[in-house]
């Protein structure tokens, strides 16, 4: 399983590839997770309305991490135990590194502060 960040999606999108087409070449889609963090974080940036639709009909077919109670208590411990070891991430990064926990996912991003997070996989592209 992998969790697709968003700097994957912004970096392509941003290279005029079709995101959907680039990820289908490489993973099968029942291998793909997402987390509502990562879908706002995209589609927010969209201009146009056909392509913003259908990056969601591709967004709405994946097995969807969801951020409940315990999620936040999981994303409190572990920003709180980065901050002790004097890594200080952005707090987007630290709910995308918990989801990918949840559903025992590797990440795979352009974003380096994900190397800080422990026990955290990181996909290869």
């Amino acid at each position: 399983m992998v969790l697709i960040d968003s700097s994957i999606y912004l970096h392509l999108l941003r290279a005029g590839a079709d995101p959907v087409a680039e990820l289908a070449e490489r993973f099968e889609a029942t291998e793909i997770v997402g987390c509502d963090l990562v879908r706002c974080e995209v589609l927010r940036g969209i201009v146009r309305p056909k392509a913003k639709a259908y990056l969601t009909e591709f967004l709405d077919l994946l097995v969807h991490v969801t951020m409940d109670h315990r999620a936040w208590r999981d994303t409190e411990a572990l920003a709180w135990e980065l901050d002790r070891a004097g890594k200080v991430l952005p707090l987007t990064d630290v709910i995308i590194a918990v989801c990918a926990l949840r559903a025992d996912a590797a990440v795979l991003t352009l974003d380096r502060h994900f190397e800080s997070i422990p026990k955290l996989r990181l996909a290869a592209w």
